[in-house]
């Protein structure tokens, strides 16, 4: 079993968390994006992220700091109301999977949380996927919505479900 450590993410993680996050675009219906990330764009990312408490990005690394995985929180919404909302959300590269990292990252995730002003958390969860949602439950989110065909990816339709958790 590898080890990992767990940090906060910095600038020079854009790449390594495009290594993990573009495959999720470019494969997959677990993320909505149809476009991966350049590098700089992932920067941009991570620099709004660093520069706000309430929207931590947590890594997991190997002993040899290559990125296994990433959790992180985001603005739920632009308009200032929201601004006690966030949405999260964790990936894991195929050579992380199985070794406890989402539920590793995510308390991590809401260890700092519990510090910041936020109120609620929401996980959008594209359906199925039974793994994601025993995450979310075993952490206290309860579903409460599902969005039929909500979204469009790879020709077909895909239904949300919408994850809630009080902090």
């Amino acid at each position: 079993m590898t080890q990992f450590t767990l940090r906060p993410a910095v600038s020079d993680d854009a790449s390594g968390i495009n290594a993990i996050y573009n495959p999720f675009i470019r494969d997959s219906a677990a993320t909505f994006e149809t476009v991966e990330q350049s590098e700089a764009e992932r920067r941009c990312w991570l620099e709004d992220h660093l520069g706000d408490p309430r929207y931590p990005v947590i890594i997991a690394a190997d002993p040899e700091s290559r990125i296994l995985g990433f959790a992180s929180a985001s603005a739920f919404d632009p308009r200032a109301a929201y601004g006690t909302s966030v949405k999260v959300s964790a990936f894991v590269a195929p050579q992380g999977q199985g070794m406890g990292l989402g539920k590793a990252l995510y308390k991590a995730l809401f260890e700092v949380l519990c510090g910041a002003d936020i109120h609620r958390a929401y996980a959008l969860i594209v359906a199925p996927n039974p793994a994601s949602v025993a995450l979310h439950e075993g952490f206290g989110f309860a579903h409460v919505a599902t969005l039929s065909e909500v979204g469009r990816k790879f020709g077909r339709f895909h239904d949300v479900m919408w994850f809630e958790k009080r902090l």
